[in-house]
């Protein structure tokens, strides 16, 4: 009964060091907050190190976890949330299913060590360099290739050095879903039978909020501009277009008012009525757009009018917006004149 206890304590612990991991996680990496708040995490001593389901339910074995480091743990806790984002677990099927793992836990990894600023994977995690530049079946392609000598790892977390080959054999030998830390369906149903009801509700529930997060880290992206290297200013707006993009829905509506005939009125004669001189038929009215932008060119704002022109250029050419006024001035006017979108950038 007392070992019990203490178990039961201990493992109240190590749950309680895991929540505060993932909100940690949220420092770095905001666009994860609602993965991080959904999962649902369990201690349990039938998965070697940890792992997550595509309900969201994350499972972790307590001595693993009391292995690592307060770093340590964010990173590997990043890293389960990252298949969810993902969505390592839709994409990872069939008879190739521990080799996508694999190949994105290549990836996630190299990902967090820049994003980190760590040098070394914690945990004898996967390592790739240059991983994050591919694409996962990129990846998988390569170790189908060079399996029998590209080095590898037993599994995900503090496995054994061995080659693609060998721990592709092992897998198949293995019951399905039994390796890899992206855990399947199947398993969480053969596990945890008494919530395999809501199972599948609960994977779209994750799916929701793995899609939600993914177009913050969009945005958030696109807001701190692309690229640092040095450059001129009208190279620094090009590099900006395209990180703005007007909803296709009011494109489309922007198109339709455009191309829609106007109405009719007597101001503007009719192109069919050329050869008539005793007869003068109405034509149809034009609307030309022009938007006034007043830019602030004080030395403080430099580093965002890249952006904002950028920005502008975009909306205008998605809108039909056919010139542009654009009024400089810091403390007085300093230009007055009008662009067409091309050559606001």
């Amino acid at each position: 009964m007392s070992a019990a206890l203490d178990l039961s304590v201990a493992h109240r612990a190590t749950h309680a060091r895991i929540m505060r991991g993932l909100r940690l996680v949220t420092v770095p990496f905001p666009h994860l907050a609602g993965l991080a708040a959904a999962v649902r995490v369990e201690i349990d001593e039938r998965v070697p190190t940890m792992g997550v389901f595509a309900s969201g339910r994350l499972l972790a074995n307590a001595a693993f976890t009391a292995r690592l480091s307060g770093d340590d743990l964010v990173f590997v806790l990043a890293h389960e949330l990252l298949h969810l984002a993902l969505r390592t677990h839709d994409r990872a099927r069939g008879s190739a299913t521990l080799e996508f793992n694999y190949a994105h836990d290549y990836i996630i990894n190299d990902m967090l060590r820049h994003a980190l600023g760590t040098t070394k994977i914690p945990a004898g995690g996967l390592d790739m360099q240059g991983a994050r530049e591919r694409s996962a079946e990129d990846i998988v392609l390569e170790m189908r290739r060079t399996g029998n000598y590209m080095p590898s790892r037993t599994q995900v977390w503090e496995g054994q050095v061995v080659t693609v080959e060998q721990v592709l054999g092992a897998a198949r030998q293995a019951p399905a879903g039994a390796m890899g830390d992206a855990l399947d369906a199947q398993r969480e149903r053969e596990l945890f039978p008494e919530d395999s009801a809501d199972q599948a509700e609960r994977a779209r529930a994750i799916r929701d909020l793995a899609g939600r997060g993914m177009v913050l880290a969009k945005a958030m992206g696109a807001l701190r501009g692309r690229g640092d290297s040095a450059g001129g200013q009208q190279q620094s707006v090009r590099a900006q277009r395209g990180f703005f993009h007007t909803p296709w829905h009011v494109a489309l509506q922007a198109w339709l008012d455009g191309a829609a005939p106007g109405e009719r009125t007597y101001t503007r004669a009719s192109r069919r009525g050329h050869d008539r001189s005793d007869l003068v038929m109405p034509g149809r009215k034009r609307h030309s757009w022009m938007l006034n932008v007043i830019l602030d060119t004080s030395a403080s704002m430099s580093d965002d009018i890249p952006k904002a022109l950028g920005a502008i250029a975009d909306f205008c050419d998605a809108a039909g917006v056919d010139e542009i006024r654009v009024v400089q001035c810091d403390t007085v006017v300093t230009s007055d004149e009008v662009l067409s979108a091309s050559a606001l950038a």
